[in-house]
């Protein structure tokens, strides 16, 4: 019969096993991987990211899929992107046909032209989150929408194409007074850019005269940079804005051949093409799919609502990276930053047209 020292041994010994076990339980079963919160379901989320158009377009709809990298990076969600292609008509039915699919939590899709099917889809499939951008969806309890304001934005660049054009420092600047603002298409959102554009050369120089055309599409790149040639070469414009997603790649292309400048879109757009893209206006796409994502991963997105995001908000702005300090006349960029702090403290009002 074993003596009560060495029971009392045995016990300790079954005690400290009985504990190691226990702690052990408390850590993540894998390897390296620290334990999740129960707040944060981000690697719960399958997410669908639906393009009315095509990637590629160095700016919108790719600043959208940068969002929805990060999101996958840091989130942990897993994700994939599917795109509609150029044909308007083949939207409805594409977004449709992953929705009825069932594999996704969550769909990210955006532009004024999806709304519509966006809400209808939204209350027929009322388990499954939609975040929209680019417009407003209120009252529909599974979608939450946000708006740029592009106004805001565009009255930047309409303020810092007229400092361009009346400039004496820059050398392809001409004497005339004349700015270009070539649109994807005649659309609501695409005419607010416009409205806020002209806004903004009218506080700086009211006789700076805008010129406009349409590309009738947002991925006709020699038909942007058509466009713009011919604003350059016929009416005299020396600074062009291009807001037409990947159809605005050729305007800033045409700008660039004429030795004359240009402001991109949506995307920083500056590299490519160094000193004739002297800016780009900023709709920040990228951090706003991914804030959305985050909030909703926390159970802190407010379905059901919208959200406009403007200068404050940092939901706009103008890209001001090395090649901005490089080739901008230090002159136009106080007058920015100027213009920048009167729009964020609310003395100077963008009137929106939508």
């Amino acid at each position: 019969m074993m003596n009560m020292k060495k029971l009392s041994t045995i016990g300790v010994m079954f005690l400290t096993i009985a504990l190691i076990l226990a702690a052990c339980g408390t850590k993540s079963s894998t390897p390296g991987k620290p334990s999740e919160s129960p707040s944060n379901s981000g690697t719960e989320m399958n997410v669908l990211y639906y393009v009315n158009s095509t990637l590629g377009d160095k700016s919108f709809f790719d600043s959208a899929q940068a969002g929805i990298d990060r999101a996958v990076k840091e989130l942990g969600i897993k994700a994939k992107t599917v795109e509609g292609g150029a044909n308007s008509a083949d939207w409805a039915s594409g977004l449709e046909a992953v929705v009825a699919s069932k594999k996704y939590d969550v769909v990210v899709v955006g532009t004024s032209q999806m709304i519509d099917v966006t809400k209808d889809l939204a209350e027929r499939y009322p388990d499954i989150k939609f975040i929209f951008f680019d417009d407003l969806i209120e009252g529909v309890p599974n979608v939450y929408s946000m708006l740029y304001s592009q106004s805001e934005g565009s009255f930047l660049a309409g303020a810092f194409a007229a400092l361009v054009t009346t400039s004496t420092e820059l050398k392809g600047a001409n004497p005339d007074k004349v700015i270009g603002f070539v649109g994807g298409m005649d659309i609501p959102i695409i005419n607010d850019f416009k409205s806020g554009y002209e806004q903004g050369a009218a506080y700086v120089d009211k006789d700076v005269k805008v010129v406009t055309s349409y590309v009738g599409d947002f991925v006709n790149a020699p038909k942007g940079k058509e466009l713009a040639l011919a604003q350059i070469d016929s009416q005299k414009a020396d600074i062009v804005f291009g807001v037409a997603s990947a159809a605005g790649l050729g305007t800033l292309e045409g700008a660039n051949e004429k030795g004359v400048y240009s402001i991109g879109v949506d995307a920083n757009q500056n590299p490519l093409y160094p000193g004739s893209v002297l800016t780009s206006m900023l709709k920040n796409v990228d951090q706003s799919v991914f804030r959305a994502l985050e909030m909703l991963s926390k159970g802190d997105l407010p379905l059901g609502k919208g959200e406009v995001l403007g200068i404050k908000e940092g939901g706009v702005g103008i890209a001001k990276d090395e090649l901005y300090e490089k080739y901008v006349p230090q002159a136009i960029r106080d007058k920015m930053t100027e213009i920048e702090d009167k729009l964020a403290k609310g003395e100077i009002t963008v009137k929106s047209s939508l």
